[in-house]
């Protein structure tokens, strides 16, 4: 396989394999790297959920490997499932790095997909992740379905968290997501989604198709189906489990990826977002699932700690990142009792955007500016404890919610100064 640019070009080998296939309505694209311990479980729930949910409904499985040297592609091949093996080269610097974090060259791997899907003449592209363990049968039947029966274009994953798990994405990503793109996203980056052969078609034919970056082309999937007016769906998936290698527990790392993204994205295709205004919630499929109780006590101390170790250290970079009155509020927080501190969602909205502007205009080194957010984002979070940890699962949505209606409200703020 070659990548070209917009779309790769599969072999000719994995044509062979697409061709003896024949037409699938449902393709399920299954990205990996060295995840043979996780595979087994990953086919036997899409083979579960295929038979139970559309067993008279053509399907195949698509696995895009990124070079795999413990046995990942031949568990695959065994699953039971009609399947078509393709591999795709990662790029250099990222096979260079070490360690690397995730599937190496992972948009490559799903601009693979999205031409395989068409090839096979899918009318719904199903992408999964191979190192969640927790997808059910229930999950195909919930992102297929709505594609198949109900003219949904893409269809984003809303899973079961704990009350604070996922802070990253509950206090940043998709209140950000959400200012930015006009949508009200609980997974902004989910992992696993489904596509129509409409946006299908519609993204690989794009001009702006990113052809580089990691998690870009999930997030200008999103903005480009919600500024093209496609039909956006949630599906209440249930718990995610990962059991993974290869994914980073590094909070600094993660951030630096995750935000490093959406910034790109900001930065490379402005028209998606810098008109839209207010927000939508998203049709749902499936009942929501409340929070349930944190399973340990969280410990506010060493966020608020690692917070004002910040301040201590970092003060030199944040003024060249942070507006003036925006630093001056932030040094202005009482930490010193983790018992009475807080911080203002308008505040930390600003500081959201200060960076994403710090970011567009390169103020520092942008490794740097993205690991230096770590301590206001525990900063932050630990004050979204102490303001929820005695609240009902119903206050603790409330206060998700009065975070992301703040980024909107200050969604002027980034506009005004980005250009």
């Amino acid at each position: 396989m070659t990548d070209t640019g917009r779309a790769p070009t599969p072999s000719p080998e994995i044509e062979r394999q697409l061709a003896a296939l024949g037409p699938r309505a449902i393709v399920v694209g299954l990205p990996s790297f060295n995840n043979a311990a996780t595979v087994p479980a990953v086919g036997a729930a899409v083979r579960a959920g295929l038979a139970a949910h559309f067993p008279e409904v053509p399907a195949a499985l698509v696995n895009v490997d990124a070079g795999s040297t413990d046995g990942t592609a031949e568990l695959l091949a065994d699953a039971g499932l009609p399947v078509a093996l393709a591999r795709h080269e990662a790029p250099l610097g990222e096979r260079a790095a070490v360690p690397f974090h995730g599937i190496p060259g992972r948009d490559a791997a799903l601009r693979l997909a999205f031409r395989a899907a068409r090839r096979l003449d899918g009318r719904v592209l199903v992408l999964l992740e191979a190192d969640v363990t927790s997808i059910g049968a229930d999950w195909i039947e919930r992102l297929v379905r709505p594609v198949l029966e109900e003219k949904a274009d893409l269809v984003l994953p809303a899973y079961a968290r704990q009350r604070y798990e996922g802070t990253m994405t509950n206090l940043l990503l998709a209140p950000l997501a959400r200012a930015l793109f006009g949508r009200r996203l609980r997974q902004p980056l989910g992992g696993a989604c489904a596509l129509s052969a409409r946006l299908l078609d519609h993204v690989l034919a794009h001009p702006d198709l990113p052809s580089t970056g990691r998690d870009l082309i999930d997030l200008w999937v999103t903005g480009r189906a919600i500024a093209d007016q496609f039909a956006l769906r949630e599906a209440w998936l249930g718990p995610r489990r990962v059991e993974s290698r290869t994914r980073t527990t590094d909070l600094p790392t993660m951030a630096a990826q995750v935000l490093g993204a959406l910034f790109t994205v900001m930065e490379r295709y402005e028209p998606l977002w810098l008109g839209v205004t207010g927000s939508e919630p998203v049709p749902a499929i499936g009942e929501p699932v409340a929070r349930g109780p944190a399973p340990t006590t969280v410990d506010v101390e060493r966020m608020v700690g690692a917070f004002r170790r910040g301040v201590r250290d970092l003060v030199e970079i944040w003024e060249h990142v942070l507006a003036p009155e925006t630093l001056g509020d932030v040094l202005s927080l009482d930490a010193r009792d983790a018992g009475t501190y807080r911080f203002p969602d308008p505040l930390w909205a600003r500081v959201a955007y200060d960076f994403a502007l710090g970011h567009h205009y390169a103020v520092v080194h942008r490794d740097h500016l993205l690991r230096s957010l770590v301590p206001l984002y525990l900063g932050r979070t630990a004050a979204f404890v102490l303001a929820t940890q005695a609240a009902s699962g119903a206050q603790t949505e409330a206060a998700l919610e009065r975070v992301g209606a703040a980024f909107e409200r200050q969604k002027p703020y980034l506009v005004e100064r980005w250009s």
